[in-house]
């Protein structure tokens, strides 16, 4: 590291890196090591910046558009300049306000970083290396007609269905999922896990609810779906088999108006 009037220079003889000094911490001298964000400045040469940005190359993330004009529109990632998604990088077209997911790239030629909303065109699902019932980390992207498409662990493309749903679901949000079906390059994820290990954690959820709730839900298989889902954050097709589990343990009685934790004969 280096100093040149109002700047330091970074990295070595051969590849070096400008930083402006009024971004540095004061005590920073020549030897020491930084963590800085390199970007194409308005002259298209590399700076760098210690405003760390939300998301770097080729790693998808979700921004509030800031404005649109004719050329595109632009999101604040978080470091000294603003990031341009061009029009023609656009899926569909973008509102000032609107949250939208991008995946950054660098257009070398023209020396500049720039962002895309075509996820299917910069992210591909190769080296797919996951099972059935696998956990995963998924981000709510763009809506399609069957659901949404989400981001699989940062990398792959996947589809959520819209049955799939226990709630409203927002771009660029993030949750916890499970692969339900790989086809090809085609994957499909669902917010719950199946078969048994959903039942048991259906069952444990009811016991803690009821206990929340003084030992009693007025909760049966006449409930409606939605209030389920809201109360309890599952389908009735799963509360009904839960509570059909723990009425055969004896944990529960399932009366004409909801349902209540059993009295257990003291040993």
């Amino acid at each position: 590291m280096g100093e040149e009037g109002g700047f330091y220079l970074l990295g070595n003889e051969k590849h070096s890196v400008r930083l402006k000094k009024r971004e540095a911490r004061k005590d920073l001298k020549i030897g020491d090591s930084i963590k800085v964000f390199v970007f194409y400045n308005e002259d298209a040469e590399t700076e760098a910046t210690t405003r760390i940005p939300q998301t770097e190359i080729d790693q998808p993330a979700a921004f509030r558009v800031k404005n649109v004009n004719e050329i595109g529109a632009f999101i604040d990632i978080g470091t000294t300049r603003d990031i341009l998604i061009p029009t023609r990088e656009m899926r569909e077209p973008l509102e000032t306000g609107q949250v939208v997911v991008v995946v950054m790239k660098e257009d070398r030629r023209n020396r500049r970083l720039y962002a895309s909303t075509r996820l299917t065109t910069h992210l591909s699902n190769h080296d797919i290396n996951y099972k059935r019932g696998d956990e995963v980390e998924i981000m709510i992207a763009e809506k399609i007609l069957i659901g949404r498409r989400v981001i699989i662990n940062g990398k792959h493309l996947g589809v959520l269905f819209r049955q799939e749903m226990l709630r409203k679901v927002f771009t660029g949000e993030k949750m916890k999922g499970y692969i339900r079906q790989i086809e090809g390059k085609d994957i499909t994820v669902s917010t719950q896990k199946e078969g048994m290990e959903l039942l048991h954690d259906a069952r444990r959820q009811i016991l803690d609810y009821l206990s929340w709730n003084g030992g009693y839900a007025r909760l049966n298989d006449d409930t409606p779906p939605e209030e389920i889902n809201l109360r309890l954050k599952m389908s009735k097709k799963t509360f009904k088999k839960a509570i059909g589990m723990l009425f055969k343990e004896g944990e529960i009685v399932i009366t004409k108006f909801g349902i209540k934790l059993a009295k257990k004969d003291a040993e």
